[in-house]
C-alpha cells in the first residue's frame, strides 16, 4: 500500500554569531534580512536559490503538504538579543499549536552557531523544546534539519534531532543543494524509520580561513566522510562540522556526526578516524599571513592583487568597516586600489553633495577601535545607486545568507588618482563579482583588491586575480585565535602548538 505524502511544519532561524563583537544583534537586524511569517516563506523564497527554496522546491516535487511557520535571518554580527529568540519561539510554537495534530514531521532551515545572551546553543535549546512541546501531547516526529558547515553542534542539537546535514563544500556553492538533501533524508525516513545519530566533539577550534573545502583539513576529511558513506549503505551521511571560532561558548570547534541505520559503536569508530585525520592535517588549519610590506615588495606581482583581510571578514561578523589594510595602502604611492567600507554616514555625505562632486570623506573605523581608524578620503562621487543587485551566480555562498537578490543599501562610489571605493549602508560580504560590477566597478582592471572574507570570496574572485595574499590586520575575525580573551571553551586547542586558550587582546 502506498504511503500517503507527509504534511511537513518548516521554519527557519539563521544567524552566525560573533560573540566577541560589542555590538548586539536585535529584530531589527533581521527585519532587514529576512523575517516572515507564514505564506510569507513560501512566497519570499520561491526561486530564490537560498536553503529554505531548496526545501520548497522538493517539498513540491514529491507532493509534501508544507504548513510554513516562520522564518528570521540576518546577516553574521555579534550576540542576538534575547528578544530575537523569545520572538522567534512565540511564534514558532503558536503555529505548532495551531496545526500539531496534523504535522509528521518538521524540517529545519538552521545556521548552528547562533549565540543568544542567556543561551549559548541555541539550536539546541530549540530542538530540545520542541521535542518537549511533541512528548508532551503524546506525539513523536522526525526533526530534519539543514546547517552551516560552520555550525557548532552540540551533543544536545544531536539527541534531539532525527538527522542533521551540513554544507559540504566551503565557499557555501552547495547550500540549496544541501538543503535539498536533507528534504530527501527526511521522506528517506519517513518511509523508513530507525535511525540515530552518533557525536564526536574534538578539542580544535580553527579560523575560517583554515576552513576552505579546497585544501585540507577540510578536503582530506571531507574526502574520508564520502568514502565511509559511499561502503556503507545504510550510512546517510556523516557530516564535518567545521565550527565557528569566533563564538566564545563551550561546544566551539569542530566535530562530526554520522546518521545511520547501523550500529552506532560502527559509526562512532568512524567518526574517531576522523578526528585522528583531523588532527594529521592539523597545521593546515592555521594559515599563514603576510604582512603588508612584504607583499609590496615583491616582485613580479600579477594584478589583480587580492590582499585578503580576514581581520575583517564580513561573513564572519565584523563590522566591514576595517581600515587596517586601506590606510596603509593608500599611504603608499600604489594605484587601482579597489575597495568596499560598510559606512552609511559617508555613504550620505555623498548623496549630499552628488555626483560629480569632490569631498573629503572620513572613511571606515566607525564601529569600535578594533578595526582601524577612520581614513581621509578625498575623491569624487562616481556613482549613486540604491544598492541593489542580482546574484551572477546563484549558487554562490551569498546565496545561503540572502538567496539571489542583494541589498546593500544607499551606495556611493568614490575615485581618486590612488583608489576607488565603494560604500554601502548595510554590510555585504564579497562573495559576487555583481556587489561591485553593478556599482560600475569593473574588478579585472584593478591593481589591488581589499577583500573582507576569508575563504567564502574564493569561487567569485579567484578566477580573476592574479595573486592572493591573506593580510595580518587588526581585527575581531583574526586567524590568529590567540589574540581573543575566550572564557568559556575550557581547555580547547586555538593554535597548531596552544594547549590552552589565551589572550592578547582586551575586548
Amino acid at each position: 500500500m502506498h504511503q500517503p505524502s507527509p504534511t511537513v511544519f518548516v521554519s527557519g532561524f539563521f544567524h552566525e554569531t560573533h560573540t566577541f563583537l560589542r555590538e548586539r544583534t536585535g529584530l531589527g537586524a533581521f527585519r532587514d534580512l529576512a523575517l516572515h511569517h507564514g505564506s510569507e516563506i513560501l512566497s519570499r523564497n520561491e526561486g530564490n536559490g537560498s536553503p529554505m527554496d531548496g526545501f520548497l522546491s522538493y517539498a513540491a516535487a514529491a507532493g509534501w503538504k508544507v504548513i510554513p511557520g516562520i522564518q528570521m535571518a540576518a546577516m553574521p554580527s555579534g550576540m542576538a538579543e534575547d528578544a530575537v529568540f523569545d520572538y522567534f519561539r512565540e511564534h514558532f510554537f503558536a503555529a505548532l499549536e495551531v496545526h500539531w495534530q496534523q504535522i509528521d514531521a518538521v524540517y529545519l532551515v538552521v545556521h548552528g552557531a547562533m549565540v543568544c545572551e542567556s543561551t549559548p546553543d541555541v539550536e539546541g535549546r530549540l530542538l530540545e523544546e520542541l521535542q518537549f512541546f511533541f512528548s508532551r501531547r503524546g506525539k513523536q516526529v522526525p526533526v530534519v534539519a539543514v546547517l552551516d558547515l560552520h555550525a557548532n553542534v552540540s551533543q544536545k542539537m544531536i539527541d534531539n534531532s532525527t538527522c542533521l546535514y551540513g554544507y559540504r563544500e566551503n565557499p557555501h556553492t552547495d547550500a540549496r543543494e544541501a538543503a535539498v538533501k536533507a528534504a530527501a533524508f527526511l521522506q528517506e525516513i519517513w518511509e523508513q524509520p530507525g535511525v540515530r545519530q552518533v557525536f564526536h566533539a574534538t578539542p580544535y577550534i580553527a579560523p575560517p580561513a583554515g576552513q576552505g573545502s579546497a585544501a585540507d583539513p577540510m578536503r582530506a576529511l571531507l574526502r574520508r566522510a564520502a568514502a565511509i558513506e559511499a561502503a556503507n549503505p545504510h550510512v546517510l551521511c556523516i557530516n564535518i562540522w567545521a565550527g565557528f571560532a569566533y563564538a566564545d561558548i563551550p561546544d566551539c570547534g569542530f566535530s562530526f556526526s554520522c546518521c545511520t541505520r547501523g550500529s552506532a559503536a560502527e559509526a562512532a569508530t568512524w567518526l574517531e578516524s576522523l578526528g585522528q585525520e583531523l588532527e594529521t592535517h592539523l597545521s593546515s588549519a592555521y594559515p599563514y599571513e603576510h604582512t603588508l610590506e612584504a607583499v609590496l615588495t615583491l616582485p613580479g606581482l600579477q594584478a589583480p592583487v587580492l590582499l585578503i583581510e580576514a581581520s575583517d571578514n564580513i561573513g564572519g561578523g565584523t563590522p566591514g568597516d576595517g581600515t587596517g589594510i586601506l590606510a596603509p595602502l593608500l599611504a603608499t604611492t600604489e594605484t587601482g586600489i579597489v575597495a568596499v567600507i560598510n559606512d552609511p554616514e559617508a555613504v550620505q555625505d555623498c548623496i549630499y553633495v552628488g555626483i560629480g562632486a569632490t569631498c573629503t570623506l572620513a572613511v571606515g573605523g566607525k564601529t569600535d577601535s578594533f578595526h582601524g581608524e577612520p581614513v581621509a578620503f578625498t575623491g569624487t562621487v562616481i556613482n549613486l545607486t540604491n544598492g541593489r543587485f542580482e546574484l551572477e551566480n546563484k549558487n554562490s555562498h551569498l546565496a545561503s545568507i540572502t538567496g539571489a537578490f542583494v541589498n546593500m543599501g544607499p551606495c556611493a562610489v568614490v575615485q581618486n588618482r590612488q583608489a576607488t571605493v565603494l560604500l554601502t549602508t548595510f554590510k555585504t560580504p564579497p562573495m559576487d563579482l555583481g556587489q561591485l560590477r553593478s556599482q560600475g566597478i569593473t574588478p579585472e582592471t584593478a591593481q589591488f583588491i581589499i577583500v573582507k572574507a576569508a575563504v567564502s570570496h574564493k569561487q567569485a574572485y579567484d578566477p580573476i586575480a592574479g595573486d592572493a595574499f591573506y593580510i595580518d590586520s587588526p581585527g575581531l575575525c583574526t586567524s590568529n585565535l590567540l589574540r581573543l580573551p575566550y572564557r568559556h571553551i575550557g581547555h580547547k586547542r586555538i593554535g597548531p602548538d596552544a594547549t590552552e586558550n589565551s589572550s592578547t587582546m582586551q575586548i
